[in-house]
């Protein structure tokens, strides 16, 4: 299942910021539990623009043809990870394919183990707090 965005009339996508809902049962009807990971693919390399911008992180990814970008949108402990809300940045030069792939709840319990505490996280993908946080007095 795709998602279809808003475009300008030249095709250059309008800057949007995905927001999602915080609900527990939002997937509920598909049975598939929430989304627990997304791979993001690049299919091509805009000449100028296209970035992936992860706001709370502080940091951008710009795209590269056949680059990939893996993330957790939950936490072990099954809470949304709000680190990941992202945005896409306008392509001002070129053009910009992706896919993506989501990877559910289900299925996934026993390929990675959940745990009640939050810092769990960290020991695993590593401290994603921008360094300008990190170090601010």
């Amino acid at each position: 299942r795709g998602e279809r965005e808003p475009y300008r009339e030249n095709g250059n996508r309008i800057a949007t910021v995905l927001f999602y809902k915080e609900e527990k049962n939002a997937f509920k009807s598909l049975k598939t539990g929430n989304r627990l990971a997304t791979v993001l693919f690049y299919m091509t390399k805009p000449e100028r623009g296209g970035a992936t911008v992860f706001n709370n992180l502080g940091t951008a990814v710009f795209p590269s043809k056949y680059d990939a970008l893996f993330w957790y949108n939950l936490m072990r402990s099954g809470e949304g990870d709000l680190r990941t809300r992202h945005a896409a940045c306008p392509v001002l030069l070129g053009v910009k394919w992706v896919s993506n792939k989501w990877i559910h709840e289900r299925g996934q319990e026993f390929a990675r183990p959940c745990g009640l505490d939050e810092d769990v996280q960290e020991y695993f993908v590593g401290d994603l707090t921008p360094r300008s946080r990190k170090y601010r007095k």
